[in-house]
């Protein structure tokens, strides 16, 4: 439809007024314009030429407030117009519509290509093979520049709101919409008849990890309580959270380019799907036969609880050797944290590997302490590695492995279907006995030494092993499930002092019938969620530019950009914290009087 015309006001500048016209028929045309064959190159320009208006931010800091009028036309649509496009854009992305073949009959067209086609082949040779950009890679690339916070700069009334991105989280299904009465009954038509939840989930799953998609994710299951909904009932999330495990595994390879904007996504996404225990115990119920994508080690009949768990370890791992970022180390132990209630049959490695994530910790945490208690006074205020912060951010994460841990023990699904996690704490429980007075820490490590008395006292001949190492020896091979393992002195009192998988855990399965879990001092459980900050846009603005930068086939002069002008691909590790300020970890229950809080 034509846009009329609006006269420019006696305030409004003739730039401004001429800015605002171009902007808005543009959003029209992508909003209402019909896609066929003939009309799929139209579509990709006024695209390119949106995602043009908006780059005018590349040029100017965010804190700037420089006039630009094509960015203020956009974020300023009307909601009727801001509904519609987004919902059009959405069903692009959904649809992922071919490109057309070039029409038969277009003799001029078919002249073109065979004059353009040498120096095609030719340009081949100096640049890089990348595959060409679909219709519905700009339709998202669109979606989440319109969708980014208003910047303070330009919009400056904290009145004003981004009608985009409210249009993004009431978007559903045709027979629900946000709100009641004549609105939401406009709102679903703007939308469309044929929208639905269950096609955008899917269309999300499959295109993970890319990028743009786990912006578009975030974005959904922060804001869209619909498909947040329908994402945490499903009975298959293994098609979420397969794709986002197998890529920050992946990420933490030395041969893997680490882009650290990339992990913040995904540990945020990770974050807040582990809030819903019911989404938890789901996937502890789900099998995996094997896991090929894994390199560390064969993983066979692994849950996908467990296999969540096992990265999220290993994630905390390869941080603190080689981040050391207090943002990836508070979400990830958050992460586990929250799952704990709800662990269910955990996998042997994964057991294990939660009783070395506390070895690592503790270890870390005494080695900082016994330097402490050497250095001089110069040396304590010169050195911030050995500063009160330091070592309180230690504590912090020790007393959440050993809550998880805690948490798990105490959990309603009982040792008796994690008999796997009781097998891993005796096998290696000289590893809690030094901290075991510790005033920050003996509360929980006295639930773990009741459990070790419980369930160790009939596997050693010198009665409970409270005090002292046992003498028992477990077979390493522990993360063995079904498989006999060699019957070498498998007498069934262990009076060789070498026992078989199989018979501890006989043992384990015996010893729980008598368990009881209110033998445990309580430990609330730490129950964590994430919350953004009031200016997400200093770290999401830069973020979304820069992957609209590398793939969106425009190009802009890197000399004059100036939004960019600190790489988000190539950051040391000294310069992430400047990365935090847009997202934040809350803890929304009371910890106790001795148990300091994350670091913020």
């Amino acid at each position: 439809e034509p846009v009329q015309a609006r006269p420019p006001g006696g305030s409004e500048d003739t730039e401004a007024a001429v800015a605002r016209l171009i902007v808005e028929a543009l959003l029209g045309a992508a909003a209402s314009c019909r896609l066929d064959d003939v009309s799929y190159a139209l579509h990709m320009e006024v695209l390119a030429a949106l995602t043009v208006c908006l780059s005018a931010q590349l040029f100017s800091e965010l804190s700037a407030s420089v006039p630009l009028p094509t960015v203020t036309a956009a974020l300023g649509a009307p909601p009727p117009l801001a509904e519609a496009l987004v919902a059009r854009l959405l069903k692009l992305y959904i649809d992922q519509p071919p490109r057309p073949a070039n029409p038969e009959g277009r003799l001029l067209g078919s002249i073109g290509s065979m004059l353009w086609l040498p120096l095609q082949v030719i340009a081949s040779f100096f640049r890089a093979q990348e595959p060409p950009v679909e219709l519905a890679d700009r339709s998202l690339q669109v979606l989440l520049l319109l969708t980014q916070h208003l910047p303070p700069a330009l919009f400056p009334d904290p009145m004003l709101s981004n009608h985009f991105l409210a249009a993004l989280r009431c978007v559903g299904d045709a027979d629900s919409a946000c709100g009641s009465g004549a609105e939401a009954e406009e709102g679903r038509a703007r939308q469309g008849a044929g929208f639905s939840v269950r096609r955008l989930h899917d269309a999300l799953c499959a295109r993970l990890p890319e990028e743009a998609t786990l912006v578009l994710l975030y974005l959904l299951l922060h804001g869209n309580r619909e498909l947040l909904d329908h994402a945490l009932s499903r009975s298959d999330p293994d098609a979420l959270l397969l794709p986002l495990l197998r890529t920050l595994a992946g990420m933490l390879s030395p041969a893997c380019r680490l882009r650290t904007s990339r992990v913040y996504m995904l540990l945020i996404i990770l974050l807040m799907l582990s809030q819903d225990g019911g989404f938890v115990s789901t996937a502890h119920a789900v099998m995996l036969p094997t896991v090929p994508w894994f390199k560390e080690r064969l993983l066979h009949d692994i849950s996908v609880g467990s296999l969540l768990v096992v990265v999220l370890v290993r994630t905390t791992q390869y941080n603190l050797s080689r981040l050391q970022d207090l943002y990836v180390q508070t979400n990830c132990l958050a992460a586990l944290a929250n799952m704990a209630p709800c662990f269910k049959r955990i996998h042997p490695y994964a057991a294990r590997s939660l009783v070395t994530l506390y070895d690592v910790l503790a270890r870390r945490f005494q080695k900082l302490e016994a330097r402490r208690a050497h250095a001089s006074p110069v040396e304590l205020a010169d050195s911030e590695e050995l500063s009160d912060e330091a070592l309180g951010s230690a504590a912090d994460f020790l007393r959440m492995a050993l809550e998880v841990l805690n948490v798990a023990l105490a959990a309603q699904a009982g040792l008796q279907q994690n008999e796997h996690l009781v097998y891993a704490i005796l096998e290696r429980q000289r590893v809690f006995a030094p901290l075991r007075g510790h005033e920050l820490f003996w509360d929980l490590i006295e639930n773990v030494f009741r459990v070790i008395d419980h369930f160790g006292a009939g596997l050693s001949g010198q009665g409970p092993a409270s005090t002292k190492e046992s003498p028992l020896q477990l077979d390493k091979d522990s993360d063995r499930r079904t498989p006999p393992l060699p019957t070498t002195a498998r007498s069934s009192s262990g009076s060789d002092g070498v026992w078989s998988v199989d018979l501890v855990l006989a043992h384990i399965g015996e010893a729980s019938r008598s368990w009881k879990a209110d033998s445990l001092e309580h430990v609330p459980d730490p129950r964590f969620t994430y919350e953004q900050e009031s200016a997400p846009e200093e770290f999401f603005t830069p973020y979304i530019w820069s992957l609209v930068r590398d793939r969106s086939g425009l190009v802009w002069d890197p000399l004059r950009v100036v939004l960019l002008a600190e790489e988000l691909d190539d950051e040391p590790a000294d310069a992430l914290p400047a990365l935090l300020q847009g997202v934040d970890v809350v803890e929304d229950v009371d910890e106790h009087a001795t148990a300091p809080g994350p670091p913020a």
